[in-house]
């Protein structure tokens, strides 16, 4: 199964691609565009994190609209997002 980012659901298909966790190692779980030295980037709800990632449909091949409603199915299953455990 390809790994993706537990927070943003890109594909991780390269080490560099890797968040640090706080002690500098890398994150097993999250992309460097969404986690930093153990703390996520963007302080935000999975509300807001939708409409900002919304905007880069056209970069993923698809429109804002599906983007969207990519978002808002993919999310919930994310570790980041999840609530259940």
């Amino acid at each position: 199964m390809e790994k993706v980012c537990q927070s943003c659901g890109m594909p991780i298909i390269d080490e560099n691609q890797l968040g640090t966790n706080k002690d500098r190692s890398q994150s097993k779980d999250y992309c460097k565009y969404c986690y930093e030295k153990g703390k996520f980037i963007d302080d935000v709800s999975v509300e807001e994190y939708i409409d900002m990632c919304s905007k880069y449909g056209a970069q993923a091949g698809m429109t804002k609209e599906a983007m969207r409603k990519h978002c808002e199915k993919l999310f919930p299953t994310l570790k980041r997002w999840n609530k259940k455990g």
